[in-house]
């Protein structure tokens, strides 16, 4: 197991320039294509399912994207939204020539939900909406995924369905879901237990900060950063849960990846200050797809915007160069 001691690694600022995507949807379904720098973006397109319901979307790519690189699908997590990506991940991996597209699950975020929806879907459902949405990226990306939304991908690898370049799991719930997180934290320690509890089931995170940063972030991210994430949470919050985790059980554990689908390269890495999915279950994970995990020394659940997200954003470039 590689463990990357984020303190003490810059990789040269790599994410010292912070650009901002556009606010999500603000000009309603009209065209809206931002250039800056480099990078072409579209924070107003929407996937079309095959039931007619449409997924937001948010595209971020480089107006020559490199050749040799394939594209990059990046998948959410419960209680998130593309959003979360468009922030820090597709930007830095746009300028570096990669063509990026990050979707909101159906009832997620931006996309659209049908009516009397009590659960977005299912882990097959939503693998079948993600494979609609590979389907219309003209060749096969590697999918980034985090949280719940990584136990999806890890479903998608595991049936036939139309195949991927690569998988990165960060932060994801492993193939037998989160019974054995709940039982190592409650062991731990019951007072954080069921604060993690408490915090999922009423949503505390949107109205405390202090939520906020306990379950998703660590001790490193400046309380400004916090604030903006909790409003972005709440602008893109949904009243229709990913999954019903109730349930979840039917469909676990999840298989061995194929590999008409699956081609065997995959990332597979974590937080050390995670307490919504902890190491052990990042290396549960890595045993899956028969990989090295990488445990990110004093680092949260969400990654991607985290105190040191350029670390772990420099380490996903550098397992894409190297594969």
């Amino acid at each position: 197991m590689a463990v990357s001691e984020s303190a003490t690694r810059s990789r040269g600022e790599l994410l010292s320039v912070r650009r901002r995507a556009p606010r999500l949807m603000a000009q309603g379904r009209r065209r809206v294509t931002t250039t800056y720098a480099s990078l072409n973006v579209r924070a107003d397109a929407r996937h079309v399912l095959p039931d007619g319901l449409a997924l937001e979307t948010i595209a971020i790519a480089p107006e020559a994207p490199a050749s040799g690189r394939p594209p990059l699908l990046f998948v959410h997590g419960s209680y998130h939204g593309a959003w979360c990506w468009a922030e820090k991940w597709q930007p830095y991996l746009a300028e570096r020539g990669f063509r990026t597209l990050s979707v909101s699950f159906r009832a997620q975020g931006k996309s659209e939900r049908a009516a009397g929806m009590k659960f977005a879907g299912t882990l097959r459902s939503h693998a079948d909406d993600l494979e609609s949405v590979v389907k219309s990226m003209g060749e096969p990306p590697v999918m980034v995924a985090h949280s719940f939304g990584g136990l999806v991908a890890e479903l998608y690898a595991s049936q036939p369905r139309s195949p991927l370049a690569g998988i990165a799991c960060l932060s994801s719930v492993p193939p037998t879901g989160n019974g054995d997180i709940i039982k190592r934290i409650t062991k731990r320690s019951f007072v954080d237990s069921a604060k993690i509890t408490w915090g999922f089931i009423t949503k505390s995170f949107l109205k405390s900060s202090a939520d906020t940063r306990f379950l998703f972030f660590s001790d490193k991210l400046d309380e400004s950063s916090v604030l903006k994430y909790q409003r972005l949470l709440q602008e893109n919050a949904s009243p229709v849960p990913l999954l019903d985790v109730r349930n979840l059980n039917a469909e676990l554990p999840i298989p061995k990846p194929m590999p008409a689908t699956f081609n065997s390269k995959a990332f597979v890495g974590g937080g050390s200050a995670d307490c919504v999915v902890d190491p052990p279950a990042v290396e549960e994970l890595a045993r899956h797809f028969g990989v090295q995990p990488t445990i990110w020394s004093g680092l949260g659940h969400d990654i991607m915007l985290d105190a040191d997200a350029d670390v772990v954003a420099a380490d996903l470039l550098a397992w894409l160069e190297s594969h």
